[in-house]
């Protein structure tokens, strides 16, 4: 409700953005990712086809492409056939990598037992795996992942991050255009470590 009536009160204003349309810069590689649940062969292969998709549209060497997954909740830390699934995803990750070069990854992380929750679930589920994603990401912290897949030295130097639901598109060369705006001088986050919070730019852009 309140993102509607935003939307009603404010007119929308076009940030600037660098011209990345002959290429991402080095200094801003990107990673495009989805968190999402492995729930059975079927949504293992609609992700990976979905993930090729989005890949097909957005063909750049300064974007990686990711599947940041968990298991569904259960009873138990682990269920039958939850192996079979995880080299599932692991094969699919592998096979584009093989067929477009190495631009593709499977971070997986194990359930962990939530006394709250009375179950076995991902690390607070899709705030956790962003979480864990950053800490992979900016001191190649493993631990919270129980299978990766693709080259993860490819992730080094990644400087934004793309987050997209499961069934959110992301349109031909829309992933340039989201970089060009995060890459932009005026946009960049300005962090004061008086405040401990950014006061000029942004930290995150929702389109």
């Amino acid at each position: 409700l309140v993102n509607w009536i935003t939307m009603q009160l404010v007119a929308p204003r076009p940030l600037p953005r660098l011209d990345f349309s002959k290429g991402i810069a080095s200094g801003a590689r990107t990673l495009v990712v989805v968190p999402t649940l492995i729930t059975s062969a079927q949504s293992v292969e609609a992700l990976a086809e979905k993930l090729e998709v989005r890949f097909l549209a957005n063909r750049d060497p300064g974007l990686q492409f990711a599947l940041l997954t968990d298991f569904a909740d259960a009873r138990e830390a682990a269920l039958p056939g939850d192996d079979a699934l995880l080299r599932l995803a692991a094969r699919r990750i592998d096979e584009l990598n093989l067929r477009h070069g190495a631009a593709f990854h499977l971070l997986h992380r194990p359930r962990l037992w939530n006394a709250g929750e009375g179950a076995w679930i991902g690390r607070e589920r899709k705030r956790g795996k962003l979480e864990d994603l950053n800490a992979l990401l900016r001191d190649g912290n493993r631990e919270a992942f129980s299978r990766l897949a693709g080259p993860t030295t490819a992730l080094a130097g990644v400087r934004y991050v793309i987050t997209l639901d499961t069934d959110t598109e992301l349109p031909r060369d829309a992933a340039r255009e989201l970089v060009g705006a995060m890459a932009h001088p005026l946009n960049r986050p300005r962090h004061d470590p008086a405040d401990g919070r950014v006061t000029d730019g942004y930290g995150i852009l929702q389109p």
